[in-house]
């Protein structure tokens, strides 16, 4: 991506906030640190390098953006500059030499100019004691310094940073955006609004393509409610040969009960006259066997299955579990 197709993607991406940004800067009133949530893929790192580069752009338009063009801005983009620091998690979190490189880092002056820039992505996976280190540099920052923190939980960074960074959340893409951005990853017409009900985050929806997870867990899912829905103890021997393995850490298997739930409300909306369903199956005639009360019961129970895997509890259980209690739900022996 060079820089001009960055400045695009931003503006597509959240206009208001960097609308507001550009209103900071005119008035001189830009915080010296900002703090960036949110969930992954709402453009908090992107948003950061168009900050770098309308602090450093050699030839701001007079619409307020970098030009896109400028040696400050190529670079930038390249992730070449010398004055733009930037921290990335090493594997799981950021390691106690990376916070030793930014304090150094925080001490000297710009190598060109009189601005320098701190982004540090993943901050919410430092140590107390590693954030409390960078502290009293955001705190008391040197003239010309900029720090930008970016954190998916804001929950994980300490009240003492919170205080002293302008906090910015990042709003969820819109609908439209995000549908060209999952057709562009990949998917097909007919998954993107399946997608959407589960995630609006385009790094999960990306990761969700990977050895064609999505495309498996959707026929998966598929299968699974068509042996609940006829009371079948195939649906046991599915949980096993076809969910488990994509079950392929904590966070696949939270999606997958999701998705289950989403095929239980389009079952539902079916059995109100709706047709409205996200998955290939017609379950027309196996609906009409229950009344709207039972199949809302069902969709609660399988809402309740994700509190479960947050209690550690093994997911092929949960499963089983969830899959038994339905099925007795739907046999009226409970």
């Amino acid at each position: 991506m060079n820089a001009k197709e960055l400045i695009a993607r931003v503006m597509a991406l959240q206009p208001q906030l960097i609308a507001q940004l550009q209103k900071a800067l005119a008035s001189q009133q830009l915080a010296h640190a900002f703090l960036f949530t949110g969930p992954a893929g709402r453009g908090q790192e992107l948003v950061a390098d168009w900050l770098a580069m309308r602090l450093m752009c050699q030839h701001v338009t007079a619409d307020g953006q970098p030009d896109g063009t400028c040696d400050q801005c190529q670079r930038i983009v390249q992730h070449e500059h010398p004055d733009v620091i930037e921290v990335h998690p090493d594997g799981k979190s950021i390691k106690v030499d990376q916070v030793r490189f930014l304090k150094e880092e925080f001490t000297k002056t710009a190598v060109e100019g009189q601005q320098k820039i701190f982004i540090v992505a993943g901050a919410d996976t430092m140590t107390t004691s590693a954030a409390n280190g960078l502290l009293k540099f955001i705190e008391e920052p040197a003239p010309g310094q900029t720090a930008i923190l970016i954190a998916e939980n804001r929950a994980q960074i300490l009240p003492t940073i919170i205080s002293r960074t302008q906090v910015i959340a990042f709003a969820a893409v819109g609908n439209e955006q995000f549908e060209e951005e999952l057709l562009s990853l990949g998917y097909h017409a007919d998954e993107v609004s399946l997608v959407q009900s589960l995630t609006d985050s385009k790094v999960v929806a990306e990761e969700w393509l990977i050895d064609d997870w999505f495309r498996q867990a959707t026929q998966a899912t598929s299968s699974l409610v068509s042996a609940i829905l006829k009371n079948s103890d195939q649906a046991f021997t599915l949980v096993q040969t076809l969910y488990v393995p994509l079950a392929l850490d904590i966070a696949h298997g939270k999606t997958l009960l999701m998705m289950l739930a989403q095929a239980w409300r389009d079952i539902l909306l079916l059995k109100t006259g709706v047709q409205n369903s996200h998955f290939a199956n017609d379950w027309s005639r196996e609906v009409q066997r229950f009344d709207t009360k039972t199949l809302l019961a069902v969709i609660n129970i399988v809402l309740s299955a994700p509190q479960q895997l947050e209690k550690n509890i093994n997911f092929q259980t949960t499963l089983e579990a969830t899959i038994l209690e339905s099925q007795f739900k739907l046999a009226g022996l409970s």
